[in-house]
């Protein structure tokens, strides 16, 4: 990892992650299988796009001023979903955004974008100073567990065992990968 030691612990919790992934994501689907489809394949591309920002952030984030970076990001990735969608309405029937001219779903796409996310990312970028790329990722992998918490406590949803024991693989990565 360009001269970034990774200690072995550190490799066996992003294999104990992603076994806890796997089992969360699996769960609810009729058992375990090992087929990828279309969907996985960008799931996978998707992650190892994250895991590559997460790495570059560590590498050059604390030399450049954290809201400028998440400004000029944003900025980016608004830029590139706008043409995204476009292209998509032009080129296709199906509308990826259904309410793109309700201005309420304006007003919580920007509180989103520029509130929580905007935030998270500033402080993420700051805390990548203090902890290698490789730690980042295995403890930013702790978000569907997060997920899967809030929805339990806000919206009433149960856990699957299959959930929990992914779950706490994840968790479990997580606090090995950073003692």
């Amino acid at each position: 990892l360009m001269g970034n030691k990774v200690h072995p612990k550190v490799w066996f919790a992003c294999f104990l992650a992603l076994v806890g992934l796997y089992i969360l994501s699996n769960s609810g689907a009729g058992g375990f299988s090992i087929k990828f489809t279309g969907g996985d394949l960008c799931s996978l591309g998707s992650a190892f796009c994250w895991s590559y920002y997460i790495y570059r952030m560590s590498a050059w984030g604390q030399y450049f001023d954290e809201t400028r970076s998440q400004f000029v990001k944003n900025i980016m990735l608004a830029s590139m979903y706008a043409i995204w969608m476009c292209i998509s309405m032009v080129v296709s029937d199906i509308s990826l955004w259904e309410g793109w001219r309700d201005p309420i779903s304006w007003l919580l796409l920007f509180y989103s974008a520029l509130g929580p996310c905007t935030i998270a990312d500033i402080i993420q970028q700051k805390a990548q100073g203090a902890v290698s790329a490789a730690e980042s990722n295995v403890i930013l992998s702790l978000e569907p567990v997060f997920t899967a918490i809030l929805g339990l406590i806000l919206l009433g949803e149960m856990l699957s065992w299959e959930e929990v024991i992914g779950g706490g693989l994840i968790i479990a990565a997580s606090v090995l990968a950073s003692v």
